[in-house]
């Protein structure tokens, strides 16, 4: 069980123009065109930067800033500046323009104003960022008596990208955060949280020597599914409930094709899966806290809906989260 907090604001942001499949359909030794690509990803577009001016640090500051303003919580509030990201590199790819170092809570921290909290980041779990990340903000609020914590996801995979290989297709940037707050069990958001780790797979996602992203991307598929399946599964039956009985089920937004996979696995009808990866990529730790965002933001999730929430990172790490948001319009 995770310690009870709230879900009281969320805030995501996209940077630059969409970058849409053509793009790669004119680097002839991929191989690839528009339909090759939404057939073996359904990604149709994803953003990055414009300019080396916005990193990873300033798309947080972005999304930040409307999470706070979503939960009508000041940055002076704020106790905890908890980040995760998963493509920052020093000097390859700095999580800044002014900061040569990976980390992006403490610059973060300084821009907002957050100057009474504490800040650190989480790493090495990369698409489970936000799932890892929102356990350590509840866990660290009850432990710690504190009230409020910001998470906040921020990815540009750009500068690491190796565009010899067509995996490169699959990555978008972005940033996503989320406003949590301590509270009384009864009140919680989080019902439940199963994390899970597996080191033999640490390889499956990893850096060259030219810092640029390497992926198996076979070995992801034949494994995730299960592991995303079993989460989610394992979740729903110690809570005694079935597949039918969440509104919404928000996978890892990584893959069209084993989102489709795992939710027919479990079950799950397809219009109460949310994605936004069509239109956004694979953003790593941003793709699940931005699509329930846009989710939000758009009317599609109430405050009352129950989501089903389930993610797998690098190495492997992967868990699952039952989450009743109080944010939004209606909470």
């Amino acid at each position: 069980m995770s310690a009870p907090a709230r879900l009281v604001g969320i805030g995501h942001y996209f940077p630059g123009k969409p970058v849409t499949n053509e793009y790669f359909e004119r680097l002839a030794h991929l191989g690839v065109d528009d339909e090759w690509i939404r057939r073996n990803t359904g990604i149709r577009s994803r953003h990055w930067p414009a300019t080396d001016d916005e990193r990873p640090v300033e798309m947080g500051v972005q999304a930040a800033k409307l999470a706070l303003a979503d939960a009508g919580v000041d940055a002076s509030e704020v106790d905890l500046v908890i980040g995760t990201t998963s493509t920052t590199r020093a000097r390859a790819n700095p999580s800044s323009a002014t900061n040569r170092y990976m980390d992006i809570s403490l610059p973060l921290q300084s821009r907002l104003g957050a100057h009474q909290a504490t800040g650190f980041d989480v790493t090495a779990v990369a698409c489970a960022g936000f799932l890892f990340a929102s356990t350590v903000a509840s866990s660290l609020l009850a432990g710690i008596r504190r009230r409020t914590a910001l998470v906040v996801c921020a990815e540009n995979p750009r500068p690491i990208l190796n565009l010899d290989y067509r995996h490169s297709v699959l990555f978008g940037a972005g940033a996503a955060a989320a406003v949590w707050q301590r509270c009384e069990p009864h009140d919680s958001s989080v019902l439940d949280v199963v994390l899970r780790s597996d080191g033999r797979y640490f390889d499956a996602f990893d850096i060259d020597d030219q810092d640029r992203m390497i992926m198996r991307g076979r070995q992801i598929g034949e494994i995730g599914p299960a592991m995303l399946t079993d989460a989610a599964g394992e979740i729903l039956s110690r809570n005694g409930l079935t597949p039918l009985d969440v509104d919404w089920f928000l996978p890892h937004q990584g893959n069209l094709n084993m989102i489709e996979q795992v939710s027919s696995q479990l079950r799950l009808p397809r219009d109460r899966v949310l994605t936004n990866l069509e239109h956004r990529g694979n953003t790593s730790s941003v793709g699940i806290p931005s699509c329930l965002s846009e989710a939000i933001a758009g009317g599609r999730v109430k405050a009352a809906d129950l989501v089903l929430v389930a993610g797998i990172g690098r190495g492997f790490s992967w868990g699952a989260m039952l989450l009743r948001p109080h944010c939004g319009a209606g909470a």
